[in-house]
């Protein structure tokens, strides 16, 4: 029984240690980006989008900058600014995410079903 909790203990360190240190994707600049996707932290409507866009390989297909608002000034800064561009984004409420920004048409789409829609096109 305690060679199982060794052995046990020994693969939870070193999955934890890959999630960690593991390489992350080179960042996509917002201006090669097909989309821009405003996220928070512990948003589930979020997490559908990125969940839709990992389990459909969606990031092979389209180059899509992601920007998480809820811990990181400078990506609240930018989404501020960037739904001032939108007049399609009632923002009397505040501003919500998941917000998409499509680059190339300069059109937002809030909302998870939004972005999805934008996705499947």
């Amino acid at each position: 029984m305690r060679k199982i909790i060794i052995v046990f203990i020994i693969v939870f360190i070193g999955y934890t240690g890959y999630q960690i240190f593991k390489p992350q994707p080179a960042p996509i600049p917002d201006s090669e980006a097909d989309l821009i996707l405003f996220w928070g932290n512990g948003c589930p409507h979020c997490e559908t989008v990125k969940d839709y866009i990992s389990q459909n390989k969606l990031d092979t297909k389209f180059k899509i900058s992601q920007k998480e608002v809820y811990y990181n000034k400078t990506n609240q800064k930018q989404l501020e600014d960037t739904v001032k561009l939108c007049s399609e984004v009632d923002i009397s409420q505040g501003i919500g995410v998941p917000l998409g920004y499509d680059v190339k048409n300069k059109l937002c789409l809030p909302g998870s079903d939004t972005i999805i829609q934008w996705l499947k096109k």
